[in-house]
């Protein structure tokens, strides 16, 4: 059984490398995309899948069909697999696969993905340690002339234990994720800046990113984003980028009947995400329909009871070598603050260590999903992305400029967040 699988895996890989290979004409971003998911992702998939047949095999063995049983299991397992990849290559298609795309069946792909990822992760973690035991073991029995203990009963029983534990907990894991990743969570932030004027203390601002329609991002979870929206009485609603997910065709309409509905007596105001630029021109229209105004390396001033807030926003740059010199030309195009407090959008939070000195006194950014992955512990989290060193959510400082990253509202393809909540955040901007 494990040579069929480990055939079948081959198989699944080389069927993924082709398909980019045919896209390579005709698409080559997404050829490149799918191309380098084949060993950042799917060859570690494919070893944990056949480990995981390993852990399970032995555990069939005490059914009371065990060869009906690992094949019952075997073939579930490749159906998980066929599904997945149908759901990954369709995932920008205009058309609908309702087989594959069926409210039903969205979650499976994701499931079965971030299991084996997470037992990858695990096993990553745990192998040197059990090496190490492994080798004091040896040493000790070596040295001590002491000799190993025969494998008792019930030693067989807690290592078999250990083995389904191995193996449902990341599906467990990932499992709890789904219903995770439409928690939407409404937090309430004080966030303290230095130029802040005493007449603006107290601004509401409610700051949405990264909302990512399509798929499962329907249309009644985009209406109960509006609604909470609105429940928070915000003055000013801001969006960061990140609207769509890279598909064509008319499935981004339910975002615009949600944002008009969204009341904030200073309006709707964004900038773009790196995945809002398959045909940028017909967003900024979609959205401008809806009552979202975008700023594209623009700066606008509105006025608050006759005092004046400066907002702008930046596209996100994709080429990090030279964005700063490029926000320092855009910037410098711009009239003088001349004293009046400024909010800048910009999609991508990395960049606001490059930011021009005094550019902005809140830059509000998303990108990150909060991390996506991690434990989130109040207010704050400990997140894979924050221990590389990028700001993956809250609050951050830089001079007198601070940086707020949102947890964002949804997701990029897959609905899975592990342990970190989907967020629409409330900003209440107090003088200090």
């Amino acid at each position: 059984m494990r040579r069929v699988l480990r055939a079948w895996q081959l198989l699944a890989n080389v069927l993924l490398l082709t398909v980019a290979a045919w896209l390579a004409v005709q698409s080559p971003g997404r050829a490149i995309v799918i191309a380098a998911l084949v060993p950042i992702a799917f060859s570690p998939f494919s070893y944990a899948r056949l480990k995981v047949h390993d852990r399970l095999a032995p555990l069939c063995g005490r059914c009371p069909w065990p060869t009906a049983v690992l094949f019952a299991l075997t073939l579930l397992g490749c159906v998980a697999d066929a599904l997945m990849i149908a759901q990954l290559l369709t995932a920008r298609s205009p058309m609908t696969f309702p087989i594959v795309h069926d409210p039903g069946v969205t979650w499976i792909g994701p499931v079965w993905f971030s299991t084996h990822a997470l037992w990858v992760i695990g096993h990553g973690v745990t192998a040197p340690v059990r090496r190490g035991l492994r080798l004091g073991r040896r040493i000790w029995r070596r040295y001590t002339k002491v000799a190993a203990a025969p494998v008792s009963l019930e030693r067989r029983a807690v290592l078999q234990q250990l083995g389904v534990f191995s193996v449902g907990a990341p599906f467990a894991i990932s499992l709890s994720g789904v219903s995770l990743s439409y928690d939407f969570r409404v937090d309430e932030h004080e966030i303290v800046l230095s130029h802040w004027p005493r007449a603006l203390d107290g601004l509401r601002v409610v700051h949405l990113s990264d909302i990512h329609v399509g798929g499962d991002m329907n249309r009644e979870r985009l209406l109960r984003v509006a609604e909470l929206t609105n429940a928070a009485r915000p003055d000013l609603v801001v969006h960061t980028g990140d609207f769509l997910t890279h598909r064509g065709g008319d499935f981004d309409a339910p975002l615009y009947e949600a944002l008009a509905r969204v009341q904030a007596p200073l309006g709707q105001w964004a900038c773009l995400g790196n995945h809002d630029f398959d045909d940028p021109e017909r967003l900024v229209r979609r959205l401008r329909d809806a009552g979202v105004y975008t700023l594209r390396n623009q700066r606008i001033v509105l006025s608050i009871q006759g005092n004046p807030i400066e907002l702008a926003g930046f596209d996100f740059a994709g080429d990090r070598s030279g964005r700063e010199s490029w926000y320092q030309r855009i910037i410098a195009g711009w009239p003088a603050r001349e004293g009046a407090p400024r909010l800048l959008l910009n999609h991508d939070p990395s960049a606001f260590a490059v930011l021009p000195a005094g550019s902005a006194d809140l830059v509000c950014s998303g990108h990150t999903h909060g991390g996506h992955v991690g434990v989130q512990l109040g207010s704050k989290a400990i997140t894979v992305v924050g221990l590389l060193g990028i700001p993956d959510q809250g609050l951050f400082e830089r001079g007198d400029m601070r940086l707020f990253v949102t947890r964002c509202v949804g997701f990029y393809g897959y609905p899975i967040r592990l342990g970190i909540p989907p967020e629409i955040a409330v900003l209440n901007l107090r003088a200090a």
